[in-house]
């Protein structure tokens, strides 16, 4: 091949694998960009002036600040929204779950459920290296005391450094080729191979972090409840500025125009006066952005998928976006073309409750704020009634001594008091004025309102509630309740899970999973955890579940037991590996043989008695005979009975003769026949007659009369 040939080979080849130019960004994204800025600013503005002093308000409650000024007036204020905060959050969220993931039928065929298990593993590793406990801490409290809401964001974030790598694809070329660069390290021209700089990915980490309310962006059109349906969503965020330079690619020559604090009052929770100077000092030195995530499908029209989702930044201080692209946690299937990785947008957020029209609800500690205050109010008054109610004295100055009366107004003495007569009007006790009883009444009237607003207690600080069943139903209504809100709580949980599942599927080596596995599972594949898994029960609650579950499963033959009872032995506080050991293989249970007797006569089947002598059953010689005799004794009739019936035997035999024989012919001879056949000497067996049955002796009878009156009443006979 000659020179020139080889040259426009390695030509067309540097055209093909070298990497386009970047286009020139076209008037519809910046008009989209500018877009996104106007919005983000409303939704600024928007908090700034109905939320962000709410959010301070409740924070305050929270931490027992509710008045914001002093004055001379002493106050008293009830830490009520710190312990229902603590409470409410215990019940709805007090450990991490184990992820489970699922998609019948095809992860119940047995060649899936090694790279199923492997999966769900992994899932789970991650979620918890991430700081999804943390998370879940910092989110949940958000929600229900401070703002309503709860917002966390999921990410991969990776560590890079520029290399240079040759910007020619060998495999494009042909063998020829190949052998001649590797072998001289020029290109067949003698010109050097062209490079490229690529970034390299040196470390990696999946994280999950809290995103602050007063940072929460959201476009203010967007009206319901699940954010996965909002055309856009975002945060505002700082990070230092080496990280800056790591994420968004930013130059020193940029670091004077971005760096620095910019957030005012209105921007944070915390008060800017608490500020500490190291941690001023600290965000002087750090970037600002704006980071929002949109569906293409809702701003582009050549969209191909509903799922896709853009990402965008924009540092405070440029006024182009440092990143405008596709997220990097979703890819499309080279084969299929389907979109794989996260479907859902990595930033979740936390609602407990919904109110019309209203994306952002108000929380549990701005709902309660007025019986909160009116508790306040009440304890400040017995406060002040046991400051000011002091025991006081009065005394008779006219039968005193006025230097004693002196005495005892400046409160010396306690001895021995000199006066004039019967001291029983010279010295007496001031009456105290009492709190009224409806101050009382108030302060657990409020109690009880703040408890059925929180569902934390069941109203127990003072109620209407009398009877069991009332009890009954004010329990099952709280526990409906804290059911419903605990399964949202499970539900942005399992989101974050999915999240992460997404990014791990299209991150991570496929074959570390195991045979079967493709990143397409993502799209199938659904997320859950078991009921009431986010709960922490104590030991006694967990040995009484397991009990209840050995018992009513052990002897199904459908449990593995072996698990349940380690589990039992650890929570007495035993050593599993001690005390739980294989049973001793027993022996074989006897056959169990069932004979069903119809009646006297199986007896006297041979192969039946004989399989009840098999038993031991059958009787003894002996027992035989004796039942002989007890037969006997017991039908044989008694000899005056037998003597009647051998003459009524007599009498029917005479009867019989006279009126069988001819007349004239005299009496019958012993021995001789008559009509029939029968000897006249044969004796004749009388018939017995049968006992009635039960009920039968006397059909006839009936019982008496039932006597209603004791006593006769002669006046109406007469």
């Amino acid at each position: 091949m000659a020179i020139n040939e080889l040259n426009e080979v390695i030509t067309q080849s540097l055209q093909t694998t070298s990497e386009p130019a970047e286009a020139p960004v076209d008037e519809q994204q910046k008009k989209k960009n500018k877009r996104f800025r106007s919005q983000i600013e409303l939704c600024k503005s928007h908090k700034r002036g109905k939320l962000v002093k709410e959010w301070q308000t409740n924070k305050d409650y929270r931490l027992n600040q509710p008045y914001l000024t002093s004055s001379g007036e002493d106050r008293i204020a009830v830490p009520l929204d710190w312990t229902l905060t603590k409470q409410k959050v215990a019940s709805l969220f007090s450990q991490v779950p184990a992820v489970r993931v699922s998609h019948p039928p095809q992860t119940v065929a047995p060649d899936v459920l090694p790279w199923v298990h492997s999966y769900e593993q992994r899932i789970n590793d991650v979620n918890i290296a991430a700081g999804i406990e943390g998370v879940m801490d910092e989110t949940i409290p958000d929600c229900v005391s401070t703002a309503g809401i709860g917002i966390a964001i999921v990410a991969r974030e990776a560590i890079t450094e520029q290399v240079e790598v040759p910007a020619l694809d060998m495999e494009t070329l042909p063998p020829i080729l190949q052998q001649i660069i590797l072998t001289t390290g020029v290109m067949p021209d003698g010109s050097p191979i062209p490079t490229e700089m690529v970034p390299r990915e040196l470390d990696s980490r999946y994280t999950v972090t809290r995103i602050s309310p007063v940072d929460f962006l959201w476009p203010l059109t967007f009206n319901g409840s699940d954010y996965n349906k909002a055309p856009w969503i975002g945060r505002t965020g700082r990070t230092s500025w080496s990280e800056a330079v790591q994420r968004f690619g930013l130059m020193e020559d940029d670091k004077i125009k971005v760096i620095g604090e910019d957030r005012g009052t209105l921007d944070r929770l915390d008060r800017l006066e608490d500020a500490h100077e190291e941690e001023a000092a600290e965000l002087e030195d750090s970037v600002a952005f704006d980071e929002i995530f949109y569906k293409d499908f809702q701003f582009d029209t050549s969209a191909r998928s509903y799922d896709s989702i853009h990402h965008v930044v924009f540092v405070h201080g440029k006024k182009d976006p440092v990143i405008d692209e596709p997220w990097q946690g979703q890819r499309q299937d080279q084969e299929t073309g389907q979109l794989i990785g996260a479907l859902k947008y990595p930033i979740r957020v936390l609602t407990l409750t919904y109110i019309s029209d209203e994306a952002i609800p108000p929380s549990d500690t701005a709902i309660g704020r007025s019986p909160v205050d009116e508790v306040n109010a009440y304890r400040t008054n017995n406060m002040l009634q046991r400051k000011h109610s002091l025991p006081a004295r009065w005394i008779n100055t006219d039968r005193i001594d006025p230097t004693v009366a002196y005495t005892l107004m400046r409160g010396v003495f306690q001895g021995m008091i000199p006066i004039q007569g019967i001291g029983t009007n010279a010295i007496g006790e001031v009456p105290r004025s009492a709190m009224p009883q409806e101050n009382y009444i108030g302060d657990r009237t409020s109690k009880n309102d703040l408890m059925e607003s929180w569902q934390v207690g069941g109203g127990l600080w003072g109620s209407d509630i009398e009877t069991k069943a009332e009890v009954d139903a004010a329990s099952h209504g709280m526990e409906t309740r804290i059911s419903r809100e605990r399964a949202k709580v499970g539900a942005f949980f399992v989101g974050i899970a999915e999240v992460l599942g997404g990014l791990i599927s299209i991150f991570e080596d496929p074959a570390s999973f195991g045979e079967g596995f493709s990143p397409l599972v993502s799209r199938t594949l659904s997320y859950s955890i078991l009921a009431d898994s986010t709960v922490l029960l104590d030991s006694n609650q967990l040995l009484k579940r397991r009990m209840q579950f050995l018992n009513f499963t052990a002897k199904s033959g459908w449990v593995n037991i072996e698990p349940v009872l380690k589990e039992i032995a650890a929570l007495h506080g035993l050593d599993p590996a001690v005390v739980i050991r294989p049973p001793e293989p027993g022996r074989p249970d006897p056959m169990n043989i069932s004979l069903r007797m119809t009646g006297s006569e199986d007896l006297y089947q041979p192969l039946m008695l004989a399989m009840v002598m098999e038993h031991g059953l059958g009787p003894s010689p002996q027992r035989i005979e004796e039942a002989k005799k007890l037969i006997e004794i017991a039908v044989t009739p008694p000899a005056q009975a037998m003597a009647n019936q051998q003459m009524l035997a007599t009498l029917i035999k005479q009867l019989i003769q006279t009126q069988l024989t001819p007349q004239g012919a005299g009496v019958m001879e012993p021995g001789s026949l008559i009509p029939g056949g029968v000897s006249s000497d044969t004796p004749i067996d009388m018939p017995t007659i049968p006992p009635p049955a039960i009920g039968d002796a006397h059909a006839g009878w009936s019982p008496m009369p039932r006597v209603n009156q004791r006593v006769l009443d002669r006046s109406k006979e007469e």
